[in-house]
Formats: C-alpha cells, sequence, structure tokens
C-alpha cells in the first residue's frame, strides 16, 4: 500500500460514523454502510441521466486548452469560465495530467473564444472594419468615442490587435446603432 493511500485512510478513520469516508476506511457499522449506499444510489441516479463523472483521457482537453491559448484564451480566463483550478488547467495544458474526470472534459471542452478575458489582445480587422462603416454614415469620430466611453474625442485603436474589452464596446455600439437606440447628434 502507498504511503498516500495509507495517510488517506488514516485521515478517513478519524471522521465520525456514518459518512463514505468512514466506510471507505473500513469501518462497516450500518451507519457507514448507509451512508456508501446513499453515495452509490446518487452516483448511478446520475450515471442514468448522463452526468457520468468517471476518468478520461486529458488528450483531447489539451488540444483544446492549446487552440484556446493561440487564440487569446488564457489560463486564468480558462479557468474562470470552466470552474476549474489553475493547477488543474496546467497540468493538463503541461501533459502532467494525463486523466481527468468526465465533467472537468466537458466544462473546458465547451469552452470557446467568448472566454476571453477583457485584456486579452484579439485582431482589430472586424473592430475596424464596423467603425468605418458608421464613420462613412456620417459618425464623427467624437461621437463614437463618446459613446464608447472616452473622454478624448478620437478613436486611437492599434490597426493590427485591440483588447478583447474594446472589440466588445465596439460590437455593443455598432448593434445598438444599427437597431436605432443611438441617433447620430448634429
Amino acid at each position: 500500500m502507498s504511503d498516500k493511500f495509507a495517510a488517506m485512510l488514516r485521515a478517513c478513520a478519524s471522521r465520525p460514523h456514518g459518512t463514505r469516508a468512514r466506510y471507505r476506511a473500513g469501518c462497516r457499522c450500518l451507519p457507514c454502510r448507509a451512508a456508501n449506499s446513499r453515495y452509490e444510489a446518487q452516483r448511478q441516479r446520475l450515471r442514468r441521466q448522463g452526468d457520468w463523472n468517471g476518468i478520461v483521457d486529458a488528450a483531447p482537453v489539451r488540444r483544446h486548452i492549446l487552440w484556446l491559448s493561440r487564440n487569446s484564451v488564457g489560463r486564468d480566463a480558462v479557468s474562470a469560465a470552466a470552474d476549474v483550478s489553475v493547477t488543474v488547467i496546467n497540468q493538463i495544458r503541461s501533459g502532467v495530467r494525463v486523466h481527468c474526470r468526465a465533467r472537468t472534459a466537458r466544462r473546458i471542452l465547451a469552452l470557446d473564444l467568448d472566454a476571453r478575458s477583457g485584456g486579452s489582445h484579439v485582431p482589430a480587422r472586424q473592430s475596424w472594419s464596423r467603425l468605418t462603416k458608421l464613420l462613412r454614415r456620417g459618425y464623427s469620430k467624437a461621437q463614437l468615442a463618446r459613446w464608447l466611453g472616452y473622454h478624448r474625442p478620437t478613436l486611437e485603436f492599434n490597426r493590427r490587435r485591440i483588447t478583447a474589452r474594446n472589440a466588445m464596446r465596439i460590437d455593443r455600439l455598432a448593434r445598438l446603432i444599427d437597431r436605432g437606440a443611438l441617433r447620430r447628434s448634429s
């Protein structure tokens, strides 16, 4: 028996009767058996509902984390969006952890580029295209800057890369104008 497993058993043995931890430590009294039965029944019910949480290969999750990273979704953003610890994200990303829980894998694989944090940099082409269309429609730079929440009457964005926060602001502004929620000032 490994030292780690023996330490876990010692810790479980100190738990009160009527808990699954005490059952795992070897106690077979009625309250501990009942606690284990409740745990197993709950686990079986979740499995029947499709919420299986067994151990799965982490290779697809690793590839997805690397893809997100190449597309400006950092480790902290993945951690926050998937509600998985940064340590687990790092271990999967580096290949140290080759297996993970199915629920963890599902949460990470469900992420897309919307998980970007506001400070990450994204290509500016689409944002500048939207701004250019608005300028051609007669909106002034000063008016657009004011609606974007800037104090200076200029649009000072890099032409190649901007923050995800600014890209989202520009996208939201363009949608508000297209819906007619904002009108051009005279």
